[in-house]
């Protein structure tokens, strides 16, 4: 490609994860500070962007020169936050994975890939103690978080916020079509954690020991029904039908929570790391072989949503006796 041609390359990328109602020349205009005319130049190729102009768009649209400029080096740009020690709050952490969320809703079409290691996150916020409990748990023993160290749980002291941002979370998600694929080791994750901290005395109150196992088992009495019923809706309201659900089951491979977003035909992968943070990355050849990966991996797991009736109830019944195990000896 000649110089021109990575220029257009360049803004069609930025065109690409701009939501359908904006307009290129408007945002570009607004951003470099010039008038529309001097935006249409740049965007037609008339007039060579600078290298300060290059650095503004991509910092902003999050469109990596190497996806422009096909350097083939093999190295791949991921864009993410780090929460900080000093600054954390379940406030801010629940209102960045809202936002997030709220950008994908300007998309006319929309599906979420989900391949678990955990109990993938936008469930807990449908059962607010436990999304309290989880977050407590990743900020005090993964992320070693001061603010965290010292004292114990008790549930009433942190489900105000998930009750108000955590619902907002769990609303957008039910109007998301999904495809996940799940492993019987989703859950042992969580019943380790709530069993380490009962041993550990973390907990206050022994009757929030009970009412997260409790609240566990309506998740996984949530997710069966729902996959029964191929489609999504809040918990006690299965006439109220929102997104298509589609669950997968595969008892060989346990997953790692990467994501995969495809909206308007246009894909990006998020990625989790170091426990509550994602980082994501428009670079084609990585996203490609992640969809190519995943697709492999559907065609080998078993689908449980509506059909399937042994094989889902044989599954759900698993991840029940795993619950009921722990929760027998309370």
């Amino acid at each position: 490609m000649n110089a021109t041609e990575l220029q257009l390359s360049f803004f069609q990328k930025i065109k690409d994860t701009i939501p359908p109602h904006k307009a290129l020349v408007d945002e570009v205009a607004e951003l470099l500070n010039i008038s529309n005319d001097s935006a249409y130049r740049r965007i037609r190729g008339d007039k060579a962007l600078t290298l300060d102009e290059v650095q503004v768009l991509s910092k902003h649209y999050k469109v990596s020169l190497d996806s422009v400029l096909h350097l083939g080096d093999g190295s791949i740009v991921f864009h993410g936050t780090y929460y900080q020690k000093e600054t954390f709050g379940f406030d801010n952490y629940l209102k960045g994975i809202a936002q997030d969320l709220s950008a994908f809703s300007s998309a006319r079409e929309i599906e979420l890939f989900y391949i678990t290691k955990d109990i993938p996150l936008f469930h807990l916020f449908m059962f607010p103690e436990l999304a309290a409990f989880k977050c407590y748990f990743w900020s005090r023993y993964n992320l070693n978080l001061p603010q965290f160290n010292k004292g114990q749980f008790l549930i009433e002291d942190f489900i105000g916020i998930f009750n108000e941002t955590g619902k907002n979370i769990s609303e957008q998600y039910l109007d998301i079509l999904s495809t996940e694929v799940w492993n019987l080791d989703c859950i042992n994750t969580t019943i380790r954690q709530i069993d380490y901290y009962r041993e550990s005395n973390v907990f206050k109150s022994k009757e929030d020991i009970y009412t997260l196992f409790t609240r566990l088992e309506n998740l996984v009495d949530h997710i069966e029904k729902q996959a029964e019923l191929g489609y999504k809706f809040s918990p006690g309201l299965p006439k109220h039908a929102r997104a298509k659900y589609n669950v997968f089951v595969n008892g060989f491979l346990l997953g790692d929570n990467t994501i995969l977003v495809v909206l308007d035909g246009r894909k990006m992968v998020f990625i989790n790391h170091n426990v509550m943070n994602y980082i994501m990355t428009n670079n084609d050849q990585f996203i490609e072989y992640t969809h190519d990966t995943i697709q492999v991996l559907l065609k080998k797991s078993t689908l449980i949503s509506e059909v399937g009736e042994k094989d889902r109830q044989l599954f759900f019944d698993s991840l029940r006796e795993r619950i009921y195990d722990k929760k027998k000896l309370l």
